[in-house]
């Protein structure tokens, strides 16, 4: 004996009912025949259309071919290489001790929810040892890489021995290839500015942050303002890493680490 389907059970299944089925229509994008379904609660369904099939397999190729270009960057920038002080750290678990230090995490979370190509900025954060500037700098490093975008965090005297390295014979690489390399990121965060005062090092820190100009980029560094402007060789890369750019002053002392996110 068949069981009959209740009233409540019928309401039920007829949202799943097409109110309406147009057959036979062609989309020229896709240029697919198809068969257009109309829905009570708007909702249309095009059975044969390919559009979607090809938007999702276009988004998944860019994805993988992001995360191939990243892996290409921790290889070429040793990002495995990091300080293990900072290689756990988020915004969250950056705890500010002072109302500086709150303002940089206020910054750096802002920082990550507007970043955007098409808008370039810079953050300079200066501050003394301690205060969290590496902390907050690689925390929005691995936010956005997490988002897809290609970004790398260089301690500046890492990457000045990186530099060196070509001035070898048999050197793979040149300076301008290393150069181009951070060029083509969509984010570069160079910590440390300042720690090697060498002529060398302001030389090619020149280099580096005139062809970062008009891009995404995060600088840290011990110094102030005020004693990077007073030598005439950190003037001119001082001057470069200003544009589009926000100064932080981080002071106080040493944040707390609390649960990451």
């Amino acid at each position: 004996m068949q069981k009959l389907i209740s009233p409540k059970l019928k309401k039920q299944l007829k949202q799943y009912e097409a109110t309406n089925v147009t057959y036979g229509l062609y989309c020229k994008q896709c240029g697919h025949k198809y068969d257009l379904h109309e829905f009570e609660s708007g909702y249309t369904v095009k059975d044969g259309c390919e559009c979607e099939n090809i938007k999702q397999a276009k988004a998944t190729t860019e994805r993988r071919r992001k995360e191939y270009e990243q892996r290409k960057i921790d290889e070429m920038f040793n990002q495995s290489q990091i300080n293990p002080s900072i290689k756990k750290a988020t915004v969250n678990n950056y705890q500010p001790t002072n109302e500086s230090q709150q303002k940089a995490k206020d910054v750096a979370v802002e920082y990550v929810k507007t970043f955007s190509l098409d808008n370039p900025k810079s953050l300079i954060i200066h501050g003394s040892i301690g205060t969290g500037k590496s902390h907050l700098a690689f925390a929005i490093t691995k936010a956005l890489k997490n988002q897809g975008y290609k970004v790398a965090f260089m301690h500046i005297p890492k990457l000045m021995n990186r530099i060196k390295t070509t001035y070898k014979n048999d050197a793979s690489e040149t300076v301008e290839d290393i150069i181009k390399q951070l060029s083509d990121l969509d984010l570069l965060v160079l910590d440390d500015i300042g720690v090697d005062d060498s002529a060398h090092a302001i030389s090619k820190m020149e280099d580096i942050v005139d062809n970062r100009a008009g891009l995404n980029n995060i600088y840290t560094t011990n110094l102030t303002g005020k004693e990077l402007e007073k030598d005439l060789n950190w003037q001119r890369v001082y001057s470069r890493m200003q544009l589009n750019g926000k100064r932080l002053n981080v002071i106080g002392e040493d944040y707390r680490e609390g649960d990451a996110w």
